[in-house]
Protein backbone atom coordinates (compact mmCIF):
# COMPACT_ATOMS: atom_id res chain seq x y z
CA UNK A 1 0.00 0.00 0.00
CA UNK A 2 1.38 3.39 -0.78
CA UNK A 3 1.92 5.89 2.44
CA UNK A 4 0.55 9.21 2.29
CA UNK A 5 4.15 10.62 2.04
CA UNK A 6 4.75 8.88 -1.57
CA UNK A 7 1.13 9.96 -3.09
CA UNK A 8 1.90 13.24 -1.87
CA UNK A 9 5.34 13.60 -3.91
CA UNK A 10 3.76 11.20 -6.49
CA UNK A 11 0.80 14.23 -7.03
CA UNK A 12 3.89 17.11 -6.18
CA UNK A 13 5.93 15.50 -9.43
CA UNK A 14 2.84 15.50 -11.97
CA UNK A 15 2.18 18.98 -10.50
CA UNK A 16 5.57 20.25 -11.39
CA UNK A 17 5.52 18.43 -14.68
CA UNK A 18 2.59 20.65 -15.70
CA UNK A 19 3.76 23.95 -14.86
CA UNK A 20 6.88 23.14 -16.47
CA UNK A 21 4.90 22.49 -19.53
CA UNK A 22 2.71 25.20 -19.00
CA UNK A 23 5.73 27.41 -19.45
CA UNK A 24 7.61 25.90 -22.39
CA UNK A 25 9.56 27.17 -23.38
CA UNK A 26 11.41 28.89 -20.17
CA UNK A 27 14.78 29.00 -21.86
CA UNK A 28 16.09 29.56 -25.17
CA UNK A 29 14.97 26.55 -27.75
CA UNK A 30 17.97 25.78 -29.86
CA UNK A 31 17.32 24.25 -33.20
CA UNK A 32 20.40 22.48 -34.74
CA UNK A 33 21.28 22.52 -38.64
CA UNK A 34 23.44 19.48 -39.49
CA UNK A 35 24.07 21.67 -42.72
CA UNK A 36 26.06 24.74 -43.62
CA UNK A 37 25.23 28.14 -43.46
CA UNK A 38 23.26 29.66 -46.49
CA UNK A 39 21.90 26.00 -47.62
CA UNK A 40 18.26 25.50 -47.93
CA UNK A 41 17.75 23.55 -44.98
CA UNK A 42 19.32 26.30 -42.93
CA UNK A 43 17.78 29.03 -44.65
CA UNK A 44 14.22 27.80 -43.75
CA UNK A 45 14.85 26.82 -40.12
CA UNK A 46 16.33 30.52 -39.97
CA UNK A 47 13.09 31.76 -41.44
CA UNK A 48 11.18 29.68 -39.19
CA UNK A 49 13.04 30.39 -36.02
CA UNK A 50 12.58 34.24 -36.53
CA UNK A 51 8.90 33.83 -37.22
CA UNK A 52 8.64 31.27 -34.42
CA UNK A 53 10.41 33.99 -31.90
CA UNK A 54 8.06 36.48 -33.27
CA UNK A 55 5.01 35.39 -32.44
CA UNK A 56 5.93 33.49 -28.76
CA UNK A 57 8.26 36.50 -27.23
CA UNK A 58 10.51 33.12 -26.58
CA UNK A 59 14.30 32.60 -27.97
CA UNK A 60 14.51 29.86 -30.90
CA UNK A 61 18.46 30.13 -31.71
CA UNK A 62 19.80 27.61 -35.02
CA UNK A 63 23.31 26.62 -34.53
CA UNK A 64 25.18 25.08 -37.31
CA UNK A 65 26.86 21.82 -36.37
CA UNK A 66 28.19 20.47 -39.83
CA UNK A 67 30.59 17.27 -40.19
CA UNK A 68 30.27 13.78 -41.86
CA UNK A 69 27.64 14.20 -43.94
CA UNK A 70 24.78 15.26 -41.18
CA UNK A 71 25.76 12.59 -38.75
CA UNK A 72 27.54 14.88 -36.18
CA UNK A 73 24.66 17.39 -36.09
CA UNK A 74 21.88 14.39 -35.84
CA UNK A 75 23.81 12.12 -33.13
CA UNK A 76 24.16 15.51 -30.91
CA UNK A 77 20.72 15.85 -30.77
CA UNK A 78 19.66 12.13 -30.57
CA UNK A 79 22.04 12.02 -27.51
CA UNK A 80 20.11 15.37 -25.80
CA UNK A 81 17.72 15.26 -23.41
CA UNK A 82 14.26 14.90 -24.50
CA UNK A 83 13.00 18.11 -23.01
CA UNK A 84 12.03 19.95 -26.21
CA UNK A 85 15.46 22.52 -26.00
CA UNK A 86 17.24 21.08 -28.56
CA UNK A 87 15.34 19.55 -32.07
CA UNK A 88 17.46 19.26 -35.34
CA UNK A 89 16.62 20.28 -38.70
CA UNK A 90 15.66 17.49 -40.94
CA UNK A 91 15.52 17.03 -44.16
CA UNK A 92 15.58 13.91 -47.03
CA UNK A 93 19.35 13.56 -46.06
CA UNK A 94 18.24 11.59 -42.81
CA UNK A 95 17.04 8.90 -44.34
CA UNK A 96 19.50 7.57 -46.64
CA UNK A 97 22.38 7.26 -44.10
CA UNK A 98 21.22 4.21 -42.97
CA UNK A 99 21.74 2.75 -45.93
CA UNK A 100 24.68 4.33 -46.02
CA UNK A 101 26.56 3.67 -42.70
CA UNK A 102 26.25 0.03 -40.69
CA UNK A 103 27.66 1.71 -37.64
CA UNK A 104 25.33 4.78 -37.12
CA UNK A 105 26.31 5.84 -33.06
CA UNK A 106 22.65 6.39 -32.84
CA UNK A 107 19.50 4.49 -33.47
CA UNK A 108 18.11 6.39 -36.50
CA UNK A 109 14.81 5.18 -36.59
CA UNK A 110 13.82 5.34 -33.25
CA UNK A 111 16.11 8.10 -31.11
CA UNK A 112 14.76 11.24 -33.01
CA UNK A 113 10.51 11.77 -33.63
CA UNK A 114 8.94 13.82 -35.80
CA UNK A 115 7.49 17.13 -35.07
CA UNK A 116 6.30 19.04 -38.28
CA UNK A 117 7.44 19.29 -42.13
CA UNK A 118 8.02 23.14 -42.39
CA UNK A 119 8.85 23.01 -46.26
CA UNK A 120 8.78 21.18 -49.41
CA UNK A 121 10.35 21.75 -52.78
CA UNK A 122 11.11 20.17 -55.90
CA UNK A 123 14.40 18.83 -57.30
CA UNK A 124 14.99 20.54 -60.55
CA UNK A 125 16.73 19.15 -63.67
CA UNK A 126 19.75 21.83 -64.76
CA UNK A 127 22.06 21.86 -67.61
CA UNK A 128 24.89 24.41 -68.84
CA UNK A 129 23.26 27.18 -71.41
CA UNK A 130 25.59 25.55 -74.10
CA UNK A 131 22.41 25.11 -76.19
CA UNK A 132 23.42 21.39 -76.40
CA UNK A 133 20.20 20.37 -74.65
CA UNK A 134 16.95 22.22 -75.25
CA UNK A 135 14.52 19.68 -73.05
CA UNK A 136 14.51 16.79 -70.79
CA UNK A 137 13.61 14.50 -73.90
CA UNK A 138 17.01 15.45 -75.81
CA UNK A 139 19.22 14.61 -72.83
CA UNK A 140 17.18 11.22 -72.69
CA UNK A 141 17.42 10.41 -75.98
CA UNK A 142 21.54 11.27 -76.27
CA UNK A 143 22.26 9.42 -72.77
CA UNK A 144 20.70 6.25 -74.53
CA UNK A 145 22.20 6.58 -77.89
CA UNK A 146 25.45 7.17 -75.98
CA UNK A 147 26.13 5.23 -72.64
CA UNK A 148 28.60 7.08 -70.09
CA UNK A 149 28.84 10.00 -71.85
CA UNK A 150 26.55 12.44 -69.80
CA UNK A 151 28.50 13.66 -67.02
CA UNK A 152 26.72 14.34 -63.87
CA UNK A 153 27.67 16.58 -60.55
CA UNK A 154 26.76 16.06 -57.12
CA UNK A 155 27.69 17.22 -53.68
CA UNK A 156 29.27 14.30 -52.77
CA UNK A 157 28.84 10.32 -53.02
CA UNK A 158 26.22 9.41 -50.68
CA UNK A 159 24.63 12.48 -50.70
CA UNK A 160 20.64 13.10 -51.52
CA UNK A 161 21.06 14.51 -55.13
CA UNK A 162 23.74 11.68 -55.74
CA UNK A 163 20.90 9.18 -54.22
CA UNK A 164 18.23 11.27 -56.93
CA UNK A 165 20.42 11.79 -60.10
CA UNK A 166 20.40 7.87 -59.68
CA UNK A 167 16.88 7.18 -59.40
CA UNK A 168 16.45 9.73 -62.55
CA UNK A 169 19.11 7.34 -64.51
CA UNK A 170 17.23 4.32 -63.60
CA UNK A 171 13.84 5.68 -64.72
CA UNK A 172 14.89 7.03 -67.88
CA UNK A 173 16.89 3.97 -68.67
CA UNK A 174 19.88 5.15 -69.25
CA UNK A 175 23.55 5.48 -67.76
CA UNK A 176 25.65 8.25 -66.37
CA UNK A 177 28.86 8.97 -64.81
CA UNK A 178 29.18 10.08 -61.29
CA UNK A 179 31.20 13.47 -60.50
CA UNK A 180 31.54 13.87 -57.03
CA UNK A 181 32.34 17.29 -55.33
CA UNK A 182 32.87 18.26 -51.96
CA UNK A 183 29.15 20.37 -51.46
CA UNK A 184 26.74 21.84 -53.74
CA UNK A 185 28.57 25.27 -54.19
CA UNK A 186 31.77 23.20 -55.83
CA UNK A 187 29.12 21.04 -58.15
CA UNK A 188 27.65 24.35 -58.99
CA UNK A 189 30.80 25.78 -59.72
CA UNK A 190 31.85 22.55 -61.64
CA UNK A 191 28.80 23.12 -64.25
CA UNK A 192 29.41 27.19 -64.85
CA UNK A 193 32.91 25.74 -65.44
CA UNK A 194 31.96 23.43 -67.78
CA UNK A 195 33.34 19.98 -66.36
CA UNK A 196 29.96 18.29 -66.15
CA UNK A 197 27.24 18.37 -68.38
CA UNK A 198 24.05 17.79 -65.80
CA UNK A 199 22.83 18.34 -62.39
CA UNK A 200 19.79 17.63 -60.03
CA UNK A 201 19.66 19.52 -57.74
CA UNK A 202 17.10 21.01 -55.02
CA UNK A 203 15.32 24.33 -56.12
CA UNK A 204 16.16 26.16 -53.88
CA UNK A 205 19.90 25.88 -53.70
CA UNK A 206 20.14 26.91 -57.73
CA UNK A 207 17.28 29.58 -57.71
CA UNK A 208 19.67 32.15 -58.66
CA UNK A 209 21.76 30.71 -61.46
CA UNK A 210 18.54 29.52 -63.17
CA UNK A 211 16.91 33.21 -62.86
CA UNK A 212 19.89 34.81 -64.32
CA UNK A 213 20.16 32.00 -67.22
CA UNK A 214 23.50 30.84 -65.66
CA UNK A 215 21.93 27.45 -66.21
CA UNK A 216 19.16 26.19 -67.92
CA UNK A 217 16.45 24.24 -66.35
CA UNK A 218 14.66 21.08 -67.71
CA UNK A 219 12.19 19.70 -65.40
CA UNK A 220 11.29 19.63 -62.23
CA UNK A 221 11.42 16.48 -59.84
CA UNK A 222 7.56 17.75 -58.10
CA UNK A 223 4.22 16.14 -59.47
CA UNK A 224 3.19 19.02 -60.80
CA UNK A 225 4.47 22.42 -62.18
CA UNK A 226 6.57 24.21 -59.19
CA UNK A 227 5.17 27.75 -58.77
CA UNK A 228 8.51 29.17 -58.75
CA UNK A 229 9.20 27.83 -62.30
CA UNK A 230 5.77 27.87 -63.99
CA UNK A 231 7.11 27.07 -67.81
CA UNK A 232 9.56 24.30 -66.64
CA UNK A 233 7.68 21.27 -67.40
CA UNK A 234 7.31 18.32 -64.84
CA UNK A 235 10.21 15.41 -65.44
CA UNK A 236 6.60 12.99 -66.13
CA UNK A 237 5.40 15.36 -68.58
CA UNK A 238 9.22 15.16 -70.37
CA UNK A 239 8.62 11.41 -70.43
CA UNK A 240 10.31 9.92 -66.85
CA UNK A 241 8.23 8.40 -64.63
CA UNK A 242 10.00 10.23 -61.64
CA UNK A 243 7.98 12.46 -59.00
CA UNK A 244 9.84 12.99 -55.80
CA UNK A 245 10.59 16.54 -53.70
CA UNK A 246 12.61 17.03 -50.94
CA UNK A 247 11.27 18.30 -47.24
CA UNK A 248 12.71 19.95 -44.66
CA UNK A 249 11.32 19.78 -40.92
CA UNK A 250 11.98 19.26 -36.85
CA UNK A 251 12.54 16.39 -35.11
CA UNK A 252 13.32 15.76 -30.86
CA UNK A 253 14.71 13.52 -28.89
CA UNK A 254 12.53 10.47 -28.25
CA UNK A 255 10.67 10.87 -25.52
CA UNK A 256 10.56 14.62 -25.56
CA UNK A 257 6.77 15.31 -23.71
CA UNK A 258 3.74 15.24 -26.15
CA UNK A 259 2.32 19.00 -24.62
CA UNK A 260 6.11 19.95 -25.62
CA UNK A 261 5.78 18.76 -29.33
CA UNK A 262 1.73 19.38 -29.52
CA UNK A 263 2.69 22.97 -28.84
CA UNK A 264 6.02 23.34 -31.72
CA UNK A 265 3.94 21.55 -34.02
CA UNK A 266 0.78 24.41 -33.26
CA UNK A 267 3.47 27.36 -33.08
CA UNK A 268 5.25 26.24 -36.04
CA UNK A 269 2.01 26.00 -37.86
CA UNK A 270 0.96 29.55 -37.08
CA UNK A 271 4.21 30.68 -38.49
CA UNK A 272 4.24 28.57 -41.72
CA UNK A 273 0.67 30.31 -42.73
CA UNK A 274 2.04 33.95 -42.42
CA UNK A 275 3.11 36.55 -45.31
CA UNK A 276 6.61 37.13 -44.55
CA UNK A 277 7.78 33.03 -44.28
CA UNK A 278 5.35 32.79 -47.61
CA UNK A 279 7.33 35.33 -49.44
CA UNK A 280 10.70 34.29 -47.70
CA UNK A 281 10.14 30.57 -48.65
CA UNK A 282 8.87 31.79 -52.37
CA UNK A 283 12.04 33.19 -53.08
CA UNK A 284 14.06 30.15 -52.56
CA UNK A 285 11.74 27.96 -54.51
CA UNK A 286 10.19 26.05 -51.48
CA UNK A 287 6.74 25.44 -50.13
CA UNK A 288 5.29 25.90 -46.74
CA UNK A 289 3.95 22.43 -45.93
CA UNK A 290 3.00 21.80 -42.35
CA UNK A 291 2.39 17.96 -42.12
CA UNK A 292 2.01 16.76 -38.38
CA UNK A 293 3.83 13.85 -36.77
CA UNK A 294 2.08 11.11 -37.79
CA UNK A 295 2.01 12.45 -41.66
CA UNK A 296 6.03 13.16 -41.58
CA UNK A 297 6.51 9.64 -39.78
CA UNK A 298 4.77 7.96 -42.44
CA UNK A 299 6.60 10.65 -44.77
CA UNK A 300 10.18 8.54 -42.89
CA UNK A 301 8.89 5.32 -43.39
CA UNK A 302 8.18 5.62 -47.45
CA UNK A 303 11.33 7.67 -48.06
CA UNK A 304 13.52 5.19 -46.45
CA UNK A 305 12.45 2.50 -48.17
CA UNK A 306 12.53 4.06 -51.58
CA UNK A 307 16.10 5.42 -51.01
CA UNK A 308 17.71 2.62 -49.52
CA UNK A 309 16.05 0.13 -52.68
CA UNK A 310 18.08 2.96 -55.19
CA UNK A 311 20.85 2.57 -53.06
CA UNK A 312 21.18 -0.57 -53.18
CA UNK A 313 20.46 -0.86 -56.91
CA UNK A 314 22.88 1.34 -57.52
CA UNK A 315 25.35 -0.39 -55.66
CA UNK A 316 26.54 2.93 -53.58
CA UNK A 317 28.69 2.95 -50.93
CA UNK A 318 30.45 5.36 -48.64
CA UNK A 319 33.78 4.71 -47.71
Amino acid sequence: MKTIGTIVLAVAAVVLSSIALAQYPAKPVQIVSPFAAGGVGDVVARAVAQKLAEQTGKAFVVENRTGAGGRIGFNAVAKSAPDGYTLAVTDATYVILPSLYNDLPWDAENDLIPIIIYSRNSYVIVVPPNGKFSSLRELVAYARANPGKINYGSSGIGAINHVVTEMFAREAGIELTHIPYKGMGDAITGMLSGSIDLLIVSMPSVMGQVRNGRVVALAVTSAERAAALPDVPTAKEAGVSMVVSNWIGITTPSGTPKDVIDYLYREGVKALSSPQIKERFASVGAEPSGEGPSQFAAILREDRKRWSDVIRAAAIKVD
